[in-house]
């Protein structure tokens, strides 16, 4: 994944309108000495992840239960009304 792509989750069959939307962005560092920390802010989730801690297949994985996860009505944001 590019250090920020976002990823749109809906499921086929399922509603078309995207119900959450996330960026996976990789980062030099993170304080507290943490690999990954979620962020929430302007209508995105944006997972901060310092290069070299996830691999590729691991971050695969994770994509696909997220959309898994959000694709089954599990995981829904309710952004307030113009949020980008």
């Amino acid at each position: 994944m590019a250090d920020d792509d976002a990823q749109r989750c809906d499921e086929p069959g399922e509603l078309s309108e995207p119900r959450a939307e996330f960026d996976m962005e990789f980062v030099d560092w993170l304080p507290g000495g943490r690999a990954v920390i979620p962020v929430e802010s302007q209508g995105r989730f944006t997972w901060l992840v310092v290069r070299g801690h996830v691999s590729e297949q691991a971050r695969q994985e994770f994509v696909r239960e997220l959309q898994h996860i959000v694709g089954r009505g599990l995981w829904r944001q309710d952004w307030p009304a113009g949020a980008p």
